[in-house]
């Protein structure tokens, strides 16, 4: 009954202190985007646009937009022909806890992001048409087709196959991708592809620029100690001829052989 009582408590603090947050255009780096508040109205996105929950973007053919979403991120990049919706952008300020509930929904393209640390009471999470993806702090990459990449941390994907009616939850470390191809299209963890990595790198390091230090991703799990053993004179991950020739799996718990 005590326990219960203080977390009621908690509960209705949190709940009385509620706040939208908001999304900010920082900058647009090539082409160009509209937005919607409606549905039916488009407007031409500029720099110092203030986006809310229920608020559309979409980036054209060259469109790359970077987004200060303040406490909910910090940093989010929209590539070109991305349709991005922001569904909830919501910040709750209890007794000595911030709790941060994002939620995005990308029917079309791809963006890159960069999550600070989340505790428990927070939540941020990307929904494409045959996924949910999550964290709770990292850098990644997330794309309408399922596939959900993180540079550190840990993440996780619910993926609903073709033919399949309820999803399956994947974990996905640091330095490795879900794709939803893998295994028959009933999807996979493989590990990273340097250029896919290098991509989100480079869009980190351009989102970082107007990040203030202190409000940046933090890795908070540590990476895997299953990664590919090394051949002699090949590269871990290296196959003979220099390609990256990982096998597919499903939730790694051993060592992914080559």
């Amino acid at each position: 009954m005590v326990a219960y009582g203080a977390t009621a408590a908690l509960a209705v603090s949190l709940t009385a202190m509620a706040a939208p947050a908001s999304a900010k255009v920082q900058a647009i780096r090539a082409g160009g985007a509209q937005f919607t508040t409606d549905g039916a109205t488009w407007n031409t996105l500029q720099v110092g646009t203030t986006l809310h929950a229920g608020a559309t973007v979409k980036t054209d053919a060259a469109g790359v937009v970077d987004l200060d979403l303040g406490r909910n991120g910090p940093a989010l990049r929209i590539t070109p022909d991305t349709t991005l919706q922001i569904q909830t952008l919501d910040l709750m300020t209890g007794e000595g806890e911030t709790a941060a509930t994002t939620e995005l929904g990308l029917p079309n393209g791809k963006i890159h992001a960069t999550v600070r640390k989340l505790g428990a009471s927070s939540k941020y999470e990307i929904k494409t048409p045959v996924s949910t993806c999550g964290v709770r702090g990292t850098d990644l990459s997330a794309s309408s087709r399922g596939d959900f990449v993180i540079e550190n941390g840990n993440g996780y994907v619910r993926y609903t196959a073709p033919g399949q009616t309820e999803p399956r939850q994947f974990q996905v470390p640091g330095g490795y991708t879900f794709d939803p191809s893998l295994n028959n299209n009933n999807g996979g963890v493989i590990e990273t592809l340097p250029s896919v990595k290098l991509e989100l790198e480079r869009a980190v390091a351009d989102l970082l620029e107007f990040v203030p230090v202190g409000e940046r991703a933090q890795i908070w799990a540590p990476r895997p100690a299953w990664l590919t053993p090394q051949r002699e004179g090949v590269a871990p991950g290296q196959g003979q001829d220099g390609s990256w020739d990982l096998k597919p799996v499903e939730n790694p718990t051993t060592p992914v052989k080559p």
